[in-house]
């Protein structure tokens, strides 16, 4: 049962989980979110970070197809997914005229994670697939690890497992469409036979379970289940590139249009997404991105998007749009920077602007700064003018979707600059959340790995199995050790100096 002691010091422990300081006074009300686990890592860390200015996130990963069935049925104020509404679900959205509106958040890699030894026991870390391979194992094609494709493209590696492990979605997903659309182009006849028995054409959101494969929840529950050496030896999965990395997996290397073997790299990433090209409503086509000729291009790239509203209604006001577009301007500007050591890559400065456009359209948001690196550190911001091939974003909320992100598309290119840049700390001004602000002022952002989560999760439920009611005492004393952990260097180093300064002498 939890009582009210287990929910004080769990509330505690979520406190310190997203940065051990507790957050700042409200600046207005909760906005509420749910869809993709893709991007939910940098979407927790986003919302921890706008936390510490008092702006309230609250975002549940359940996947993209539920993320966009709850906005359409009013139940969140934002979603997030990797594909845009489809066909069959706009009638909801036409017949109760409600807006909508899409934003690139972050791009990165879907990757395939896998738990694989060496005869000796060694975990193996260079497995290379391509796209035939990569399609016949997830979807029952390719049962073993010696199989001879295997074997061809990985020479001279032996493998202790003999059977493959698909791990799939058991939950409607962005991450299986995505994967489902690189299939169908760059493998179509080992896709176009598993649809032609499953009936799930690209973008195939909800995976068909086949012979072999073992379904899982979220791309949590897959990243888990290829983990766990007790349950996932042998095992493959997709998830995004960053719930590999947290774990400290290995992906597999996959082979691009070069004939190379890339991995899911923020650098890798920006190479291939500078052939993506944009629908009038910022939706991705992907399909130069599968054939990017550059060596070091990772195929399987693309963004996440956010889905907001662009008129007041169905419990969205324009207090709630102050905060989101708040949130969403510190997402395009400084959040970018961490982009990267979450396992992600920042998006361009083209997107930037089309996210500022966007927010201009959310009813009671800000008006977002200007765009360069002063006022917004995205690490692919410059001081230069925009590019100019960002395209312009058809009315918001028409009720028409995008064409399939494989058709042929209009509109500019997404063309990221450079990356790779290691981001430095993620300070929050208290004036702007975009703000440039110096590490002086700013807060640097510790992000936990599941291990630091799951013991810290552990701490809270140990202190609260010990507190039978909700007493002040433990909240207090918790409090103060999170003010001292906080505060306390800068007290102490105060303290010290005035020491030094000698006793202060009281006036009459």
């Amino acid at each position: 049962m939890l009582t009210l002691g287990r929910l004080g010091a769990l509330v505690i422990a979520g406190w310190m989980a997203v940065g051990l300081a507790l957050p700042a006074s409200a600046a207005g009300p909760t906005v509420t979110g749910a869809g993709s686990t893709w991007v939910q890592i940098a979407l927790d860390q986003w919302r921890a970070d706008i936390a510490r200015q008092g702006f309230n996130i609250n975002f549940q990963g359940n996947g993209s197809s539920a993320g966009r069935q709850l906005y359409a049925a009013n139940a969140v104020d934002f979603a997030a997914s990797e594909i845009p509404f489809q066909f069959d679900e706009l009638p909801t959205l036409q017949a109760e005229h409600k807006s909508f509106q899409y934003m690139p958040d972050v791009a990165g890699g879907t990757s395939l994670m896998y738990n694989l030894h060496s005869p000796a026991g060694a975990r193996i870390t260079s497995l290379h697939l391509d796209p035939v391979s990569a399609a016949r194992i997830f979807t029952g094609g390719m049962t073993n690890w010696q199989d001879p494709a295997i074997q061809a493209l990985n020479p001279g590696l032996a493998i202790r497992e003999t059977t493959v492990k698909p791990v799939i979605r058991s939950d409607g997903s962005g991450t299986s469409a995505q994967f489902s659309l690189y299939l169908a182009d760059q493998a179509p006849a080992v896709w176009q036979a598993f649809v032609a028995g499953n009936q799930c054409p690209a973008p195939c959101s909800l995976w068909p379970q086949f012979p072999g494969s073992t379904q899982q929840a979220l791309s949590d529950g897959i990243a888990n289940f290829v983990a766990s050496d007790t349950l996932g030896s042998g095992a493959i999965g997709y998830v995004e590139a960053g719930y590999a990395f947290g774990r400290g997996f290995p992906v597999a290397s996959l082979q691009n249009a070069s004939g190379n073997f890339t991995q899911p790299t923020s650098e890798n990433v920006t190479a291939a997404l500078t052939h993506a090209t944009l629908n009038a409503d910022l939706t991705q086509n992907l399909t130069g991105v599968y054939r990017a000729p550059e060596s070091n291009a990772y195929p399987m790239s693309s963004y996440s998007y956010l889905i907001t509203p662009t008129a007041e209604g169905f419990g969205f006001d324009k207090a709630k749009g102050y905060v989101l577009g708040t949130w969403i301007i510190y997402i395009a500007c400084g959040g970018q920077r961490e982009a990267t050591p979450l396992g992600y890559s920042p998006i361009p400065q083209n997107l930037v602007q089309a996210d500022f456009d966007a927010v201009r359209r959310i009813p009671g948001a800000p008006a977002p700064p200007p765009l360069d690196r002063a006022h917004c550190p995205n690490p692919n911001v410059h001081d230069a003018p925009a590019p100019t091939s960002a395209p312009t974003q058809a009315p918001a909320g028409q009720g028409q979707p995008s064409a399939q992100p494989t058709a042929s598309a209009p509109g500019g290119t997404a063309t990221p600059s450079a990356a790779g840049a290691t981001p430095g700390a993620t300070p929050s001004s208290q004036a702007s959340p975009t703000a440039d602000t110096s590490e002086a002022t700013g807060v640097r952002v510790q992000t936990l790995d599941p291990a630091q989560k799951k013991a810290l999760f552990n701490m809270a439920e140990l202190v609260a199995s010990r507190t039978p009611y909700l007493s002040i005492v433990p909240l207090a004393g918790a409090g103060a050790m999170i003010v001292l952990v906080v505060y306390g260097p800068a007290i102490a180093g105060a303290m010290l100096q005035r020491r030094r300064k000698g006793p202060r002498r009281i006036g009459r």
